[in-house]
């Protein structure tokens, strides 16, 4: 879900070298800055009889070396996944069914992703296709399966290494809630305050936009940040937060692993305009719930969605004691307008302002990504251009933090033209055939792909951008400096803008990569390092670099080309 562009619904040392890859046509670099700028019945099951947990006041000691940390994260929309049953909705069945592609637990095999962790998006009963107005917290969307559907693709994925973590959307509900229908009822309602009611119309426009905040409904308003149909939950009520925990305690007694919390910048609303999002409220309710789960799941992971700058961003780790992982959206635009623009400063510019930001903290709390559910697709925004995604996916597996991947992107998916979010969330195309291996039916949705942009064809080709991903995640997974190290950006001397440079380092083991986002010849130049370089990967690189005095000169990159070396 968007924070910043709402919905409009009724809402280790192996030597790699890449194969030959197409050279797409060049983007006009205006067409995508523009891209980027623009950038059911409920399957329930009984709730827990048990007191909800108060909490504790104790210190959170932050968990540095967290399981995420040397994970890479792999983003399903589980309704454009895979349909096993030929509804033309993709369904838990159908996740279990293809969990092999993305790790089956061999590291021998050579044609699955290794992926080690998913973040499922809604899975909740909901109206909507999407999933992030919430009929049943406890319970799956009876189109995508059964609660045991869900518990059997879990213990399938834990059996491959494979870590899961789900939506939890903790800021609304749907509007045909329970809870929410009887808060409607009237002012005495057993649960008026679970939601945000007033007599009158404050006349609040979105923090973000220009529309209404509060709705009409029987006399009275209530508050929905995003739309009439997702009333604000009263996360100030101590009944909805200990329902709410007591909701994700359910769900990691299942075997989840942690949840991704959507919109949490809207959390707490105190007044109109920059009111309604990150309050002081809203810090110490993540706090609270960060310390009741922990109590009881100390390895439970929290992730948060903070569209905004960085600088806003990256408070919701608070000191070690809010979520462990938020996504680097600043980050993404920076990738993505460096690559467009051919001038790697932006890249270099967020680090620094990000290591400025988190000076004495752990850089692992990062969560970098290149597009998401609620964005262009990569590939789209860059023109379809096969080398710039190559380099893009490059830079993402180099900067610090746990990366994620949004499905498809591995296969340069563009999804389909157009505002409508469903365009961003098309079904996977396993094959070129009828239903494209999705599903025996018709997609819910239309599969936009173009011929070879599947997992059969790519999958049988050595240079495919699938087989570069499955590089780069080889590579984070077998070094360690680039899953845990730290990061400093050595001088250059000779290079163009387009030229960055990055070294991690960890445990005396050094990694240098170096990239050319540019589309001409880099020529040669230096980089301020020491150390005798041996390749991991590269693409190309015009030679063999060799050590001077105090650095290491660089024949030249070609246009998008990059490399990473050992030290």
């Amino acid at each position: 879900m968007s924070a910043r562009r709402p919905e409009k619904v009724s809402r280790g040392g192996d030597v790699w070298v890449a194969g030959s890859r197409q050279t797409g046509q060049h983007l006009l670099v205006c067409a995508a800055l523009a891209l980027l700028a623009g950038c059911s019945s409920s399957n329930t099951t009984e709730p827990d009889s048990g007191t909800p947990d108060s909490g504790t006041d104790a210190g959170i000691t932050p968990n540095t070396q967290g399981w995420w940390r040397d994970k890479v994260f792999y983003e399903i929309f589980v309704r454009s996944f895979a349909d096993s049953n030929g509804d033309g909705i993709g369904d838990l069945s159908g996740l279990t069914a293809h969990l092999d592609a993305l790790n089956d637990g061999d590291a021998g095999t050579g044609d699955d992703l290794e992926v080690d962790a998913v973040w499922l998006m809604p899975i909740h009963p909901s109206p909507s296709y999407h999933g992030y107005d919430v009929l049943d917290y406890r319970g799956v969307n009876s189109q995508y399966g059964t609660v045991q559907d869900l518990d059997a693709f879990v213990a399938a994925a834990h059996r491959r290494g494979v870590k899961v973590i789900i939506d939890m959307v903790l800021n609304h509900s749907a509007r045909q809630h329970p809870w929410f229908i009887n808060s409607q009822s009237g002012a005495d309602a057993e649960k008026r305050n679970w939601y945000v009611w007033r007599p009158d119309d404050p006349g609040w426009l979105q923090p973000f936009g220009s529309g209404h905040t509060w709705w009409n409904l029987n006399g009275a308003y209530y508050y929905g940040v995003f739309t009439s149909g997702m009333p604000d939950l009263n996360l100030t009520n101590a009944a909805v937060e200990d329902e709410l925990v007591d909701t994700m305690k359910f769900w990691l007694a299942r075997g989840i692993d942690g949840f991704r919390l959507d919109a949490v910048r809207y959390f707490i609303e105190n007044a109109a305009d920059a009111g309604q999002a990150d309050q002081p409220e809203t810090h110490a309710f993540l706090k609270r719930i960060r310390a009741k789960l922990q109590a009881q799941y100390p390895d439970a992971l929290l992730v948060a969605e903070a569209w905004t700058v960085q600088d806003i961003a990256l408070t919701y780790y608070g000191d070690g004691d809010e979520v462990q992982l938020g996504f680097a959206f600043d980050l993404a635009d920076a990738i993505k307008t460096a690559v467009v623009a051919g001038d790697a400063s932006n890249i270099v510019n967020t680090l620094t302002r990000t290591d400025e930001l988190l000076a004495g903290k752990d850089r692992g709390y990062d969560a970098p990504f290149l597009s998401n559910h609620d964005q262009p697709r990569v590939m789209r925004v860059l023109g379809n251009d096969a080398a710039a995604a190559r380099v893009a996916a490059a830079v993402l597996f180099a900067v610090p933090g746990t990366p994620f991947v949004y499905y498809g992107e591995e296969l340069g998916m563009q999804g389909g033209a157009g505002a409508d979010d469903r365009n961003k969330r098309t079904p996977y195309p396993w094959d070129g055939g009828t239903g494209h291996g999705f599903t025996t039916g018709v997609p819910w949705v239309n599969v936009p792909e173009a011929p070879g942009v599947d997992l059969e064809t790519e999958r049988a080709d050595p240079g495919s951008l699938f087989h570069l991903y499955r590089t780069l995640i080889a590579l984070r997974h077998g070094q360690t400096p680039l899953s845990k190290g730290s990061v400093t950006r050595p001088a250059l001397s000779g290079a163009p803008a387009s030229v960055m440079a990055l070294l991690r380092e960890d445990s005396g083991k050094r990694v240098l990569f170096v990239a050319n986002v540019g589309t001409t010849d880099s020529g040669a130049f230096s980089v301020q390092v020491s150390g005798a370089p041996s390749v991991l990967l590269q693409e190309g690189l015009d030679g063999t670099p060799t050590v001077g005095s105090g650095s290491l000169a660089v024949p030249g990159l070609g246009s998008r080309g990059f490399v990473f070396l050992s030290l």
